[in-house]
């Protein structure tokens, strides 16, 4: 366990449960100013032991914690989280906040308490209303901050470096979150298009995709589309059509069975699509294979 001396030590006025602490290193700038549009009341870093537990009811200001190593929990207005090394919470001023550490494997944390006016906006700017985020490493921000207490501890002094620091973990915490829905919009985009793959001859519609996939229509569309520069219907479409091109290559299958088993409403539905897709009828599309292999 690593030890430090403690700059200061944990206020008894913000602890409404017992706090088991095997060390803390609490840096508070001050004086506190009301002007500036970030306050900083205090960041540091805290070892709990297996007894740790805080609870605010409700919290007086923002606080921002990473988790380096252990295992912790946080119930953040009802939500119960399990925390681990490289996880983020934010708990916004108003939220009714508890955090404990666990009894076998307690948690090692940075984290910096503050006030701001315009803080609620940055985050809503960069859609960030999550508390928790999972699997980030933010440690070289902390790591800046702490590096200012040996410039100075007050809050005129550090709030324009601290904003600074500040700002650019919320953006790579925003960039971050953005490539994991990308990446897990495109999984959910080659998944609907296996099961259009597989399934080209079921009764495929949009409303089936929303209730199976549990988007939006126009959701699923969009990151199709998006994926792929096509609609799931016009995908759909081009695998009937590549289909019905082979069996009318190589069979004799009447046409209206081939339109039956594609599930097209009416021949007279198929040979429309097909001819706007080919360039001409499905029959004309036969003849032109049967009088070649007629010619051989």
């Amino acid at each position: 366990m690593e030890k430090y001396t403690t700059f200061d030590v944990i206020r008894n006025e913000d602890i409404q449960s017992f706090c088991g602490l095997e060390n803390e290193i609490s840096l508070a700038p001050f004086p506190a100013n009301d002007i500036l549009p970030l306050d900083i009341s205090r960041f540091g870093i805290t070892f709990p032991d297996k007894n740790y537990r805080i609870k605010r009811n409700p919290a007086p200001c923002f606080i921002v914690e990473y988790i380096c190593s252990g295992v912790g929990y946080i119930e953040i207005n009802g939500t119960k989280y399990k925390l681990t090394a490289n996880d983020i919470y934010i708990v916004h001023p108003g939220d009714y906040v508890e955090y404990y550490a666990d009894k076998k494997n307690p948690y090692k944390k940075y984290w910096i308490n503050f006030r701001s006016s315009f803080f609620f906006e940055f985050l809503k700017s960069y859609n960030l209303n999550d508390r928790v985020i999972h699997g980030l490493d933010i440690s070289k921000h902390f790591e800046d901050i702490f590096e200012l207490e040996k410039i100075s501890r007050r809050n005129d002094d550090l709030y324009l470096p601290v904003s600074k620091i500040l700002f650019s973990m919320i953006v790579d915490i925003a960039i971050y979150k953005k490539s994991l829905l990308e990446s897990k919009e495109l999984g959910l985009a080659r998944t609907i298009k296996d099961y259009l793959q597989f399934g080209f001859n079921e009764d495929i519609t949009m409303d089936l995709l929303e209730k199976r996939f549990y988007r939006s229509k126009s959701q699923i569309t969009k990151l199709f589309k998006a994926a792929y520069n096509i609609t799931p219907y016009a995908y759909l479409l081009d695998i009937r059509i590549e289909f019905a091109k082979n069996i009318l290559k190589t069979s004799k299958t009447p046409i209206k069975e081939i339109a039956e088993y594609l599930r097209f409403s009416s021949e007279y539905h198929f040979s429309g699509s097909f001819k706007k897709k080919v360039g001409i009828s499905p029959r004309k599309y036969r003849a032109q294979f049967t009088n070649s292999n007629k010619e051989l």
